[in-house]
């Protein structure tokens, strides 16, 4: 019986405290801040907004996303968030929308940073200060305030990497230099950034294709010492994908054979293959796709090597470092000294579009008797349909910028002897 007295004691006492606790007159915001709210700047997506509060040096970088949270006070207070004096806040995002703006009865508000967010800037460098205030209708606290600047600080190339989205093209252009290319301040680009998901897309559900998607396969970065680390078939397929000059806004869509980074082919691209557009940056404007662009020219790679003198005779196989070849297809060549040189070996039909990497090149020549030897890789059309190689005449190369494409390698006969 003791032991029941004693239960009905304690849980009345727990009552007295919880009605203690809703009485929000004698609440405080906190003891060391008598009356006032707490603002405090937390969780940004890229690290780069300042923490603490009140602090002079909250800067943002757009993209990004910061959470803005009051401290002190029971969720039950009427909250009032104002951003820039204004009240008229949208609750969440919308297909219009980068950024959203969320509640949780009151207490804090998460400001995504981004193209369309009436915070951010897209003027460059020129960062724009905003204001934000939480208040309570119900006490007699000063309403507390943080000014906020933000603005677009990164290029092209610094921006595709602050989105998780676009891992696969950061690390692509990276390795391909031609994210050396988008971050050059002077001139202005447009990019059509595909997103991960999108190079991992089969092409039109074809179940051969590798797993790399829809390029069928990862492009080659295969480029020797003295050659433009931007000459590969890596590098190839994303300066499709790049325009320079004026900066092209969704507004400008559909843009019809506009002239790409890769020589002069072009490509047109409408709004229903841009799944977000206008991402600004401080060298041009982003628009992530569904999907990759495909090149409608040939792309190879064919790096110098040394042979043994057994590999070089007629009937072995060369093998050539990678290709990207359009719908079509066709065949790797080899000529021999130059790209109006003597053919020397065809592969087989290699079908398009997608990559093909370490294709096997038979000669029809015997080198094991030479030091050395000047080989041309060029990718030939399939021209008829019959998928067996016809030239002259039929099957002609591939060309961009009104030339073959073409890739040499100087083999090294190593004698075996």
């Amino acid at each position: 019986m003791r032991h029941r007295y004693q239960t009905l004691l304690l849980l009345f006492a727990g009552a007295a405290l919880a009605l203690a606790g809703c009485d929000q007159s004698s609440q405080k915001a906190s003891p060391e801040y008598p009356n006032r709210y707490i603002i405090t700047q937390n969780n940004s997506a890229s690290g780069d907004a300042a923490t603490g509060s009140l602090s002079d040096a909250n800067a943002v970088n757009v993209p990004d996303t910061v959470d803005y949270y009051m401290q002190g006070y029971t969720v039950n207070k009427d909250y009032t968030w104002t951003v820039n004096e204004s009240s008229d806040l949208p609750t969440a995002a919308s297909s219009n929308q980068t950024y959203e703006w969320q509640s949780r009865g009151g207490e804090f508000i998460t400001v995504v940073y981004g193209p369309g967010d009436p915070l951010a800037t897209t003027s460059g460098m020129s960062a724009s200060t905003n204001s934000i205030q939480v208040d309570a209708s119900n006490d007699d606290i000063d309403a507390e305030t943080i000014e906020v600047s933000a603005a677009v600080t990164d290029s092209i190339s610094g921006q595709i990497g602050r989105f998780g989205a676009f891992a696969t093209l950061t690390s692509l252009a990276s390795s391909s230099g031609i994210a050396d290319t988008l971050s050059q301040e002077g001139p202005s680009f447009t990019l059509f950034a595909p997103s991960s998901a999108a190079f991992a897309a089969d092409i039109e559900g074809d179940d051969e294709l590798e797993a790399a998607g829809a390029i069928g396969g990862m492009p080659t970065q295969a480029v020797d010492d003295d050659e433009d680390a931007t000459s590969s078939v890596r590098a190839g397929i994303l300066k499709y994908h790049a325009i320079q000059g004026d900066s092209l806004t969704a507004s400008d869509l559909p843009a019809n054979d506009v002239e790409t980074l890769l020589g002069s082919e072009t490509v047109s691209v409408t709004a229903d293959m841009v799944s977000q557009a206008n991402i600004p940056a401080t060298n041009g404007v982003i628009h992530k796709l569904n999907e990759p662009l495909l090149p409608p020219t040939a792309l190879v790679d064919f790096t110098d090597r040394t042979l043994p003198d057994t590999t070089v005779v007629q009937d072995s196989t060369v093998t050539v470092d990678g290709s990207y070849f359009p719908d079509g297809g066709g065949y790797i060549v080899l000529h021999e000294g130059s790209a109006g040189g003597p053919v020397v070996g065809n592969s087989e039909y290699i079908e398009g579009p997608g990559i093909s990497n370490e294709v096997e090149v038979p000669l029809t020549e015997d080198y094991s008797g030479r030091s050395s030897v000047t080989l041309v890789a060029m990718p030939h059309k399939e021209t008829n349909g019959n998928e067996s190689f016809d030239f002259p005449g039929n099957d002609t190369p591939y060309m961009l910028g009104g030339n073959p494409v073409t890739d040499e390698a100087d083999i090294t006969v190593e004698s075996t002897d």
